[in-house]
């Protein structure tokens, strides 16, 4: 898909449209075939890239906009969520999979381990979706906090990173606070069904095509219908649908 396609005016439309549905906070929902994670985020952050293959992978790249600490320096702080499912498709064990996806992280000095959702209110039996902690490492003169959650389920394993830098990390601590007690796992109801990868592809084909001549009526709710049927099309495995749904929720910041 060619962005010029769309005239200019369609996307200063939609800008104008998708800024006045931003509210201060944000309820997002990121899925990958029967697994999906929810929580909340202040409109401080926005997607800033999503990628799928269709099938075992998808990555989710949250960023804040711009913010400075106190020599003046630019600092994004970033929060990834990664879907992976399991090389062997064995049932992944989530003490295991926590362990092994350590080696996303840098951290070296672990200040704090926490679980959370629980999943069994028995004091003496307590389960929890999420193991999580947070901890520090040093980037040359800077210490960078960095918090790493992982949840499991079947053979999925999903591993969230939030990194930021020490100096500016006071400024985003109440938008972790706010992303770490909203998190949720959710056993997706009604997943996808194909009965083979072409099946999908030509589904998420569609799904583009509806979105495009949807966002040409610049009518609020055909664009608010198209952004879904793009998200769709993105976790099925079509790049440019992933790519058009990050541009389309950019705009305007």
């Amino acid at each position: 898909m060619k962005y010029s396609k769309f005239a200019l005016i369609t996307f200063f439309y939609i800008s104008f449209s998708l800024t006045h549905l931003v509210a201060e906070e944000e309820t997002w929902k990121t899925c990958l075939q029967t697994h999906c994670l929810s929580f909340r985020l202040p409109s401080l952050w926005y997607l800033m890239n999503r990628r799928s293959n269709g099938q075992t992978t998808k990555f989710d790249h949250f960023r804040t906009q711009v913010l400075k600490d106190g020599l003046g320096r630019e600092i994004i702080p970033a929060l990834v969520v990664l879907f992976k499912e399991s090389d062997t498709k064995q049932i992944v064990n989530p003490i295991l999979f926590h362990a092994e996806s350590k080696k996303y992280i840098l951290v070296t000095n672990i200040k704090e381990y926490y679980n959370l959702q629980k999943l069994n209110s028995e004091p003496e039996q307590e389960v929890f979706q999420f193991l999580g902690m947070v901890g520090s490492f040093k980037d040359k003169e800077d210490t960078v906090i960095q918090h790493y959650i992982t949840t499991t389920n079947e053979t999925f394993g999903i591993t969230i990173i939030v990194t930021c830098l020490e100096s500016v990390y006071p400024q985003i601590e109440r938008d972790i606070r706010l992303f770490l007690s909203s998190l949720k796992y959710e056993k997706r109801i009604l997943p996808w069904k194909f009965s083979s990868i072409g099946e999908q592809m030509k589904k998420a084909k569609e799904l583009e095509m509806s979105a495009q001549s949807r966002l040409k009526t610049k009518q609020v709710d055909q664009i608010t219908i198209a952004l879904e049927e793009l998200d769709d099309a993105c976790e099925l495995g079509v790049l440019s649908s992933c790519e058009m749904y990050s541009n389309l929720m950019n705009l305007g910041r």
